[in-house]
């Protein structure tokens, strides 16, 4: 199901840069929010340019672009800013937003927290990132994606590498790695900046936004804050759809730049939003997301080596499911009766890469890892005297933990002027263990629990799973174009919904814990890219064989 959403929306910023005066700053704070709240429809700002605040005077301009499509930037890779305005509406969602780059569609959900699908891929073989951290979701049956989680325009950039195009950013990357990113702030001078935005659209859509920094030479701190909610819409019959949903989600950014080449940076980050669906027999209730990473980056070290960059983090998501808070129980059928269930995903990770350049080669290499494990509960209903025990009153049971440690490199070497030849390799070690003790399967008939032992139970299972590409790129002489050939084959270890969540079958059964084998895709990827001008043009397509699908 999906809707056509009609708004008006205003986006200001009073100016770019201005000096901090503190008996002044408040009332600037205030003013520059309430004229973004009461700014007109027609009166926009110029996109943000974190590299080139410093050197911007004062201003207030009509957006020079609406993005309806993004369009690609160099050969596999497709970069844009997601803070500029979107047609027709803000996305609520990281997969609304990919949407508008050829090749991306969705599995919808709902009204928000669609599933990104690329090439006919998804879930795990999108690597999804947020500012280089993967937030995974806990969903059995994906109700909350990794992509519900992150809202565009709190972020700067976005770029998409096509197919298993790179190492640098984890493992099973199949179809595509997904970069969300947040610039460094960049203050010549003590001074600070607003941007605040709103939209207000039918069906109850209303969006609210804020971004906001101050600082100066020595560091910065930035706040990101959102809002955006939707009332259920009518259907062509005018019939009215469950599909309300809102959401909400707040990031603050501490940053430490004691000179020109260094950062440490600290984020910290909270949010939650309910959804309701109308193709299930539940709705998300709660998308708890709480969030916090530290990032360090050196430039300019030396004349070979030329630059470091670690990050650490860590994300907690905690869902719950039901159908009795957003909705009336159906009264009939597995649904008849108040129920929820609760689920969590904690996950740890980090990343230390460091870049040396001489003569015509450029390398990045280093070293990752992940550990995530899953929890879940559930409510009780006592039949007989028709009285709920919430979720939140039982202990968690730990079903399913992962781990994955990998080293990776990527070469980049430049034949001549118009040609180059980029090649990258990673190895990783893959983990996991399965905690269920016991199955538990309801009868219809009976409507009795029936529990059987799991005979994976405590059992562990590893892989060791290599990867990795080689390309070339040639300018034309005769045409302004670019055309490229590029080979990868990388191996994905099945993910949480494989191994943990598909049927478990019936009493006796080997689960597929046991018998589900590491995915492996190898992928040709060809093309050209045309530009002169005004105009853009490219050409792609690829040729891919997928085994232990």
């Amino acid at each position: 199901m999906s809707s056509i959403t009609r708004g008006c929306g205003a986006r200001a910023r009073l100016s770019e840069r201005f000096p901090i005066q503190p008996s002044r700053l408040r009332w600037q704070i205030a003013h520059a929010t309430l004229l973004g709240l009461l700014a007109s429809g027609a009166l926009a700002a110029e996109p943000v340019d974190h590299s080139e605040h410093a050197h911007h005077a004062s201003s207030t301009e009509l957006a020079p672009m609406v993005i309806t499509g993004v369009a690609q930037q160099s050969p596999l890779t497709v970069a844009t800013d997601p803070k500029i305005p979107r047609q027709p509406v803000p996305a609520s969602d990281a997969g609304d937003y990919l949407q508008t780059i050829p090749g991306f569609s969705a599995v919808r959900g709902g009204g928000s927290n669609s599933d990104p699908v690329f090439r006919g891929m998804f879930g795990s073989r999108l690597k999804l990132l947020a500012n280089g951290a993967e937030m995974l979701g806990a969903c059995p049956s994906r109700m909350d994606s990794p992509s519900s989680y992150i809202t565009p325009e709190n972020y700067d950039a976005l770029t998409v590498i096509k197919g298993p195009q790179t190492v640098l950013w984890g493992p099973g990357n199949s179809a595509a790695t997904i970069l969300f990113e947040r610039d460094p702030e960049d203050f010549s001078e003590l001074g600070g900046r607003i941007d605040a935005r709103f939209l207000v659209g039918s069906d109850g859509r209303f969006d609210r936004n804020i971004d906001a920094a101050a600082g100066g030479e020595q560091g910065y701190i930035r706040l990101l804050a959102n809002r955006s909610d939707s009332d259920d819409y009518q259907d062509g019959n005018g019939d009215d759809v469950h599909s309300r949903w809102d959401k909400w989600s707040t990031d603050l950014v501490l940053g430490w730049t004691p000179d020109e080449d260094t950062l440490l940076e600290l984020t910290v980050g909270r949010g939650d939003g309910e959804a309701r669906y109308a193709g299930r027999g539940m709705d998300g209730s709660q998308f708890e997301r709480e969030s916090i990473a530290l990032r360090f980056e050196r430039d300019n070290i030396g004349e070979v080596l030329q630059k470091i960059e670690a990050r650490v983090y860590y994300n907690y998501a905690d869902h719950v499911m039901d159908n009795y808070s957003l909705r009336t129980p159906s009264g009939m059928g597995m649904m008849a009766n108040p129920m929820a269930s609760n689920v969590d995903r904690r996950t740890l990770g980090g990343r230390l890469a460091a870049t040396w350049q001489w003569s015509d080669y450029e390398l990045v290499a280093g070293v990752d890892a992940q550990t995530n494990e899953h929890r879940k509960r559930n409510s009780s209903y006592d039949m007989m005297t028709g009285t709920l025990t919430e979720h939140d009153r039982f202990a968690w049971n730990k079903d399913a933990d992962f781990h994955n440690y990998g080293l990776f490199g990527e070469l980049t070497r430049n034949l001549d002027d118009d040609s180059r030849v980029i090649g990258g390799a990673r190895i990783d070690r893959a983990t996991s263990k399965d905690y269920r003790q016991t199955f538990t399967t309801r009868n219809p008939m009976t409507m009795l629990d029936v529990v059987w032992a799991n005979p994976s139970a405590d059992k562990k299972r590893s892989d060791t799973l290599p990867s990795g590409f080689l390309r070339y790129e040639h300018d034309l002489q005769s045409l302004p174009a670019t055309v490229y050939l590029g080979l990868g084959h990388t191996q994905r270890f099945p993910d949480y919904w494989e191994l943990f969540s598909s049927s478990t079958g019936s009493i006796g059964s080997i689960q597929t814990f046991e018998t589900v084998k590491p995915e492996k895709t190898t992928q040709l990827d060809f093309g050209l890219q045309y530009s002169q001008g005004p105009l853009d043009a490219w050409a792609s397509a690829y040729v891919g064989q997928v085994r232990d699908y």
